[in-house]
C-alpha cells in the first residue's frame, strides 16, 4: 500500500486560521452593530431638531422662545411613562388642562408615532436662567432655549435621570450633546 503524503492539517495551521477569523469578528462586529445603535438613538435627535425647529417659529411669532416644561426636571418629561425600562414604544396623548401638555400643544409639538424617549423643553428670556438647566447650554445673554431626550437605550431596567441616555440640544450649543450613553 502506498501511503502518500499525509493528509489534514497541522494543528498550527487550524491555529493560525482561528487566529484569523478572530480578528476579522473583531473587525466586522461593531460595524455590524452600529446601525442597532443609531436605530436607537435617530428619534431623539430627530426630534431634537424638530423641537428646535418649532422653537425658533415660536420665536419668530412671538419674539420669544416657549419655556414648555418649567424646569429642566426629569418629573415634567412628556410622555411621562417613557422611557420605558424594557426601551418599549409609549404613546404621546397630551392630557387636556395638564400646564405642560397644554404647552407642548401651543408650541406646535406632537410626534407622529409612539416613542422611546421622554422630553423636556426649557426656555428663558436674556439674563433668565432656568432650574437643572446644565452649564453652558443656555446662553443667557439672549433669548435662548434648551431641550433634553431622556431614553433607556440597553433596555436595563433604569427610568430615572441618572441612570438614562440623555441628548441635549440648545440654540446657543447648535450641536448635539450626549450623557451616559448606552444606559
Amino acid at each position: 500500500m502506498n501511503r502518500g503524503a499525509p493528509r489534514g492539517f497541522t494543528l498550527i495551521e487550524l491555529m493560525i486560521v482561528v487566529i484569523i477569523l478572530g480578528v476579522l469578528a473583531a473587525i466586522a462586529v461593531p460595524s455590524f452593530l452600529q446601525p442597532f445603535h443609531y436605530s436607537k438613538t435617530s428619534e431623539v435627535q430627530a426630534l431634537l431638531r424638530d423641537i428646535g425647529a418649532k422653537q425658533e417659529a415660536f420665536k419668530a411669532e412671538f419674539g420669544q422662545y416657549l419655556n414648555v416644561s418649567g424646569t429642566m426636571d426629569f418629573a415634567k418629561r412628556r410622555p411621562a411613562a417613557a422611557p420605558r425600562s424594557d426601551f418599549g414604544w409609549v404613546d404621546w396623548t397630551p392630557v387636556d388642562g395638564d400646564p405642560i401638555d397644554d404647552a407642548w400643544k401651543r408650541l406646535g409639538f406632537r410626534p407622529q408615532s409612539a416613542v422611546r424617549f421622554g422630553y423636556v423643553v426649557v426656555a428663558g428670556l436674556p439674563g433668565v436662567t432656568v432650574s437643572g438647566v446644565p452649564a453652558g447650554l443656555a446662553n443667557t445673554n439672549d433669548h435662548w432655549w434648551a431641550a433634553v431626550g431622556y431614553g433607556n437605550l440597553n433596555a436595563s431596567g433604569a427610568t430615572g435621570a441618572g441612570d438614562t441616555t440623555q441628548y441635549y440640544l440648545s440654540n446657543s450649543q447648535n450641536v448635539m450633546g450626549v450623557v451616559n450613553e448606552g444606559n
